[in-house]
């Protein structure tokens, strides 16, 4: 019986390094029929959320120009959590922005370069390639998950209340490259913050703008 216990014990071992170094070099490549889209590709694949964001982190950096960037990377997914965690607060914010991880990514009309079917970078949320890249994907989705060290949390507001106002983003490059701007850009509602740090290292506004809501939500409840 020892024996037996001790055999299974190395077989569920084995198992999880193989799921880990599976996640790490790179994610099962999805398929999609000419009727189906992302969303009920990804909902049918039962994607963790880990998974899920770390596939929109990859794609969404290529559609920026910058894939190779950890910063950027890092920067998509602190984005992305801080529409989640505010929306888990407010109503008004899951509103405008959709509720958890997957109602965030799937919201209509805001991450349409990774998961519109009729984006070429669609192809790169349902499939990571590049191991590299997503190693730094599946880091960036780790680290904004977890919450520590949001470098979004600037504000005395945002310090106090452990929550970011930093919601909206894009990317000039593609963006200019389509010969126009993001539809918020000089908007009231909203103000550029310019260069950001993270950690120790600059990410330029030239590779992602990002920008804060002006006022708090008004609806924002206590924290848990």
């Amino acid at each position: 019986m020892r024996v037996l216990v001790q055999l299974l014990l190395v077989l569920l071992i084995c198992l999880l390094a193989y799921s880990d170094a599976s996640a790490t070099d790179g994610p099962k490549c999805l398929t999609r029929d000419a009727s189906d889209s992302v969303e009920y590709v990804a909902a049918k694949a039962k994607l963790s959320q880990k998974e899920l964001l770390a596939r929109l982190v990859y794609a969404e950096a290529l559609s920026a120009g910058f894939g190779d960037d950890p910063l950027v990377h890092e920067a998509i997914a602190w984005g992305v959590m801080n529409r989640v965690r505010l929306a888990d607060r407010s109503e008004s914010m899951k509103r405008s922005y959709g509720s958890g991880i997957r109602g965030v990514i799937f919201k209509k009309g805001q991450f349409n370069p990774a998961v519109s079917s009729r984006s070429p970078y669609s192809r790169e949320f349902l499939c990571p390639k590049e191991r590299t890249l997503w190693r730094m994907a599946l880091e960036a989705a780790g680290k904004a998950m977890a919450g520590e060290k949001n470098p979004l949390i600037q504000t005395p507001w945002e310090q106090e209340k452990g929550l970011s106002l930093v919601v909206n983003f894009y990317y000039p490059k593609s963006v200019q490259a389509n010969g126009s701007y993001a539809p918020w850009e000089g908007s009231g509602g909203l103000e550029f913050i310019g260069d950001v740090m993270i950690g120790d290292k600059l990410l330029p506004a030239e590779h992602i703008r990002f920008y804060r809501l002006v006022k708090p939500p008004a609806d924002l409840r206590p924290a848990k």
